[in-house]
């Protein structure tokens, strides 16, 4: 049996869905005391939240709190910003207990602000980026959106999404350091789920910087990687593979999935690529992976599983997300991923849930 690194103690899956049921029904109960209009605005009372959260991202608050409290003047001081305006910002997020307020107006970290620090753990890059400009810009045209079929993001700026970022390099700094993070989000539940030791060469595809990659390939010391996606996306690859001290098992390769993928893996990953492209181009996708996947290969597809019927599910409100800014891009329940699975000429052997809201899919030749 192949060495694996330990890892850290993770719940039950069981157990989380579990919870999260007993959450759902108490939900429930809660909305339904209630007359639907006084619930409803109650619900979106919660939109002031998100440019708050935006706010104290990009001021780099937390940051600025992580030696301990402080007062909302010194704070406005160090971030560039105007006391009285940062002071209602940082009240309205403490009474949903992002950050905590003191005596005289002073402010200390929560453990709902401590994720805004940078370093392990943090969201702070991915605040920045879903809940920039760029997302508020293609989400106000959302309704032109439901009425026409076609995405904001390519109506308002006339490309896509990653030809955009291509030309901005500081939304595109944002944008991987924000997949790195939520990459680190789900890391360990889907270490916790699924057993990488059957491989001896992992090919991500797709990958960017390689931190998916090398945190399976550091848990698993006896696999080797491929590292695969274009020249810009690979830029910072290197020093991640490094840091993880995994470079000298993986090989890196430059080129588009949307063409070919590399051959030389017995698995292969797709964390986060399938739910941006329309049906036809995740099908060629697969297809591509398919011709070079050996007889025993296996294709992993880790992505949120939509629920049938009126189940709550993050990858229900995630899908507005896709239907505003990619071409065709959308969260999938499973019957869908298995019908392109069959167009491909592929099958699903199992699904393997996890303790967060993505599921891996494991897929096979259908021979």
């Amino acid at each position: 049996m192949r060495h694996r690194a330990k890892q850290p103690a993770l719940p039950p899956t069981w157990i989380v869905r579990f919870i999260q049921e007993i959450r759902t029904f108490f939900l429930a109960i809660h909305d339904r005391m209630f007359p639907g209009n006084v619930v409803l605005y109650e619900k979106f009372q919660y939109f002031h939240l998100l440019p708050a959260l935006y706010v104290v991202a990009e001021l780099n608050i937390a940051n600025l709190l992580k030696s301990g409290e402080k007062s909302v003047k010194l704070l406005a001081s160090e971030s560039g910003s105007d006391a009285e305006s940062l002071y209602r910002i940082l009240r309205a997020l403490a009474s949903q207990h992002i950050f905590c307020e003191g005596k005289n107006r002073q402010f200390s970290n929560t453990r709902l602000s401590k994720p805004l620090i940078d370093g392990e753990g943090s969201l702070r890059q991915v605040l920045r980026h879903h809940l920039g400009p760029l997302n508020w810009q293609i989400t106000g045209e959302l309704l032109a959106t439901v009425r026409t079929g076609k995405d904001g993001f390519n109506r308002i700026f006339q490309q896509d999404i990653y030809d955009y970022l291509s030309g901005d390099q500081g939304n595109s700094r944002v944008f991987d350091q924000s997949m790195s993070e939520l990459s680190s989000l789900g890391m360990a539940p889907l270490l916790q789920a699924y057993d990488f030791s059957c491989f001896n060469t992992l090919a991500d595809i797709g990958g960017g910087e390689g931190f998916l990659l090398a945190n399976i390939l550091k848990s698993y010391p006896s696999i080797r990687g491929i590292l695969f996606d274009l020249p810009a996306a690979l830029g910072n690859s290197q020093q991640i593979l490094l840091h993880y001290d995994v470079a000298e098992r993986v090989t890196r390769k430059e080129g588009s999935f949307l063409d070919s993928v590399p051959e030389g893996a017995d698995g292969y990953i797709l964390k986060n690529i399938l739910h941006n492209w329309d049906d036809a181009t995740c099908v060629n996708i697969l297809l591509s992976i398919g011709k070079v996947l050996p007889i025993d290969g296996k294709i992993l597809i880790v992505e949120m599983i939509v629920p049938e019927g009126n189940k709550p599910s993050p990858a229900k409100l995630i899908d507005i997300q896709m239907l505003a800014s990619m071409p065709g891009g959308k969260e999938r329940t499973k019957k869908e991923f298995e019908e392109l699975l069959h167009q491909a000429n592929l099958m699903l052997i199992r699904e393997y849930a996890t303790i967060a809201p993505v599921s891996i899919l494991e897929a096979r030749r259908n021979n």
